[in-house]
């Protein structure tokens, strides 16, 4: 089947389906999407809250809990202890397929009546504030994290220790507002560096030791802006900076000056083959991926690790096979249209909040389901029956192969992630159609503003946890209108005042939500731009400018020089 031309009812602009692609629809046996990959990424967002939290009473006990749902959510909250007892069975709300209706307007109604989990942070110790997370200690706003121990304000942090404002560290300690590190000590305002110690403001290192706003440096040690130095030098200027907001500020400048010096490689990662996309590892065959590791003849996926193949569209998932238009899933496999199931999810269509299920459709808040529809239990032959009955009704109302109905989503526009990787105004999400959150007044009663904080963290004695500190993003209109999310004020807690002691580093003037953002913002998009490399060196197995061509997350107008692997790898390495 030839490449074929079609018209995203979304958002109106046209997107291509490729041959490869008709081939896994039809293997699947579902229609080709009417939406485009961005706009069915979006409708997938839009079911994330990750790291809005509330509190609010629990439905079932009265007690009062921390979750990713507001009070007046249009449905039960449960505590994760209660929701995961024999107290609740979920099967309780069980109803009859009505073929007189839509299947949504029905799964809909289950959905509101079925107790929702509060948050998800299974096997966690002391680490109440964590969502979306298993297996950590004494963690605090950590989200899409497992086996880390003291980590806080970070989201996919994995086997790490003591880390701080984070986003993408594995097998790491002691780190402070880094991006994507691996096997990484004692770093802070780091990004895209591996197997190294020490390392300040720097770009692109990798086994590397006492190094200091460098960038491209491989198996080097006491080197300041990428000039080296011997120990005693070294040693000398690190000591003389002052480790202030104002020095780490400058120090970022000159870092980001120096990165504009160096070609970087059209894409993050390694090891991959026939794929396209950014941040990716060990792929194969992998057209249009991001942050994902292990993929095999995948397409449109985002943040999918771990031995995952023959999937398209598909969003924080691990371990997945064969699996289609899913989103925060734990091991799926062969299943579709799924969204926040754990522990293997298994020939499933249109299930959610569901635990060690399989064979099931339509469900909500299962544990160890089989042969089930909408909560109702059928024997193996009355399920296979009754489910193509249902498929074959979802076709004529044109339902089946599309994703749960925006308007339906659990969370506003702005809760969502749907806010970081598309963001709108209130007045373009309410044009949109979408749901928007007006958040209440805060009225902090702020006792140390920015400008009176403490410069450097050896001026900062213990009481600075008792202080509520204003947002610097607050301090003149214009720069509150880049921070929407801000929480206008914040406080610092024990643990992240030793991180910063340990460090030796000031403590920050914004609140959690608006470093998020700015650290979110050094990420390059998740889009792709096809481009030619840049390189016009003598020696690099071509004579005058490379011909060879890619597609790129870095944008026609981005001021990077960008190579194609081959000439990245002989300057660099």
């Amino acid at each position: 089947m030839k490449e074929e031309k079609r018209q995203c009812k979304n958002c109106q602009k046209d997107f291509a389906i490729k041959p490869d692609d008709f081939g896994f629809y039809g293997k699947i046996g579902v229609p080709p999407p009417t939406l485009c990959p961005d706009c069915r990424y979006l409708r997938r967002l839009l079911d994330r809250n990750e790291y809005n939290f509330y509190k609010r009473k629990c439905d079932a006990t009265g007690k009062s809990i921390i979750s990713i749902y507001r009070e007046d959510a249009p449905f039960p909250v449960y505590e994760q202890e209660y929701w995961k007892s024999d107290a609740f069975e979920a099967k309780e709300y069980w109803r009859n397929f009505d073929f007189n209706r839509p299947f949504f307007e029905q799964y809909e109604e289950l959905r509101r009546e079925a107790p929702h989990l509060a948050m998800v942070n299974s096997r966690s110790v002391n680490s109440e504030y964590t969502n979306q997370s298993q297996d950590n200690k004494e963690c605090y706003m950590l989200v899409t994290s497992g086996m880390c121990e003291k980590c806080m304000y970070g989201s996919w942090n994995q086997n790490s220790h003591f880390c701080g404002d984070c986003y993408m560290v594995f097998k790491s300690e002691f780190c402070y507002e880094c991006i994507n590190l691996d096997h990484c000590s004692k770093c802070a305002w780091c990004r895209d560096c591996a197997d190294s110690v020490s390392l300040w403001f720097c770009d692109d290192c990798k086994g590397c030791l006492d190094c200091f706003g460098c960038v491209g440096l491989r198996k080097k040690q006491y080197c300041w802006f990428n000039e080296k130095l011997n120990k005693e030098e070294y040693e000398k200027k690190l000591s003389d900076f002052s480790f202030d907001r104002n020095s780490v500020r400058e120090a970022k400048e000159k870092r980001n000056k120096l990165r504009l010096k160096i070609p970087v490689k059209y894409y993050h990662g390694s090891q991959v083959e026939d794929s396209t996309g950014d941040y990716i590892e060990n792929c194969q065959r992998a057209k249009e991926v991001f942050n994902c590791k292990e993929n095999k003849d995948t397409a449109y996926m985002q943040d999918a690790w771990l031995d995952t193949q023959d999937c398209m569209d598909c969003t924080e998932i691990i371990v997945g096979e064969r699996c289609y238009e899913i989103q925060g899933v734990d091991s799926p496999h062969r299943s579709m249209f799924i969204r926040s199931c754990f522990n293997t999810i298994v020939d499933s269509c249109y299930c959610d909040m569901c635990f060690s299920t399989s064979d099931c459709f339509g469900c909500f808040g299962l544990e160890k389901g089989k042969y089930c529809i909408l909560n109702k239990q059928y024997s193996k032959e009355e399920y296979a029956e009754l489910k193509e009955k249902i498929i074959e009704h979802m076709r004529k109302t044109g339902e089946w192969g599309e994703y749960f109905p925006a308007e339906v989503s659990p969370f506003a526009y702005n809760e969502s992630m749907a806010q970081d990787y598309f963001p709108l105004t209130k007045e373009e999400a309410v044009k949109a159609g979408y749901s928007w959150y007006e958040r209440p007044e805060r009225d902090y009663k702020i006792t140390l503003a920015g400008e009176n904080m403490p410069k450097t963290i050896t001026e900062a004695n213990d009481g600075i946890i008792n202080e509520v500190i204003g947002c610097s993003s607050q301090n003149s209109p214009e720069e509150a209108k880049n921070y929407p999310l801000c929480t206008t004020a914040f406080k610092i807690t024990p643990l992240e005042l030793s991180l910063y002691r340990i460090l030796n580093i000031p403590i920050p003037d914004k609140c959690f939500s608006c470093r998020r953002q700015e650290r979110f913002l050094l990420r390059n998009p998740r889009r792709l731009w096809h481009r030619s490399c840049m390189c016009q060196k003598a020696g690099h197995s071509h004579a005058g400018k490379c011909l060879n061509e890619f597609d790129t997350a870095f944008a026609p107008d981005r001021p990077e020089t960008v190579y194609c692997e081959e000439c990245y790898n002989k300057e660099v390495y």
